[in-house]
């Protein structure tokens, strides 16, 4: 079983204009225009109060796409979506659930969705062991094809080979 995670965002979905275009945001950007389409078996999108309307909307979005998993809301109570430690005393407990409820399941998560602290969450947890998920990152198309980047990829933290980079005198790689 193939199990997709991601928080709302304020606003952003399911469209974002983007320099005067209207773009798909990055759920639809990943459930009906990449190749991750028809790929998972079910998504839940975690959303605080703050952002149950934006998950709805989205939920109504991915009604239309074929191939998207079913969606279930979650609701996580925190009073400071950009604080770190709240963010994971609330979705500590979920994850919990997560693990017995769909034992062996390979988990994703998307990154850039949620509050920068969020996405900073799943990196963390992540790097440091303590889930063990996919990373997908989606990027608007004009940017992707700007950057010449994949619209949609895996992320990998390496942090051996940032912790080498930080060291003095070492030469960093050119970035495009």
């Amino acid at each position: 079983m193939r199990i997709l995670i991601s928080w709302t965002g304020s606003r952003r979905e399911p469209f974002i204009v983007r320099a005067g275009a209207l773009l798909p945001g990055a759920h639809l950007q990943l459930l009906r225009d990449s190749k991750y389409r028809g790929q998972f078996d079910a998504h839940y999108l975690l959303a605080v109060p703050q952002t149950l309307e934006d998950a709805e909307q989205i939920v109504g979005a991915l009604a239309e796409v074929d191939g998207a998993p079913p969606t279930e809301v979650r609701v996580l109570q925190m009073l400071d979506p950009t604080d770190h430690n709240e963010i994971f005393y609330a979705l500590a407990p979920f994850l919990e659930w997560l693990h017995t409820e769909h034992e062996g399941a390979e988990f994703f998560v998307m990154l850039n969705t949620g509050t920068p602290q969020m996405q900073t969450l799943w990196v963390l947890l992540k790097t440091l062991g303590l889930f063990d998920a996919k990373i997908l990152q989606t990027s608007p198309a004009p940017l992707a094809q700007e950057s010449g980047t994949p619209e949609v990829r895996e992320f990998t933290p390496n942090i051996a080979e940032w912790r080498q980079l930080m060291r003095p005198n070492v030469r960093r790689p050119e970035i495009k």
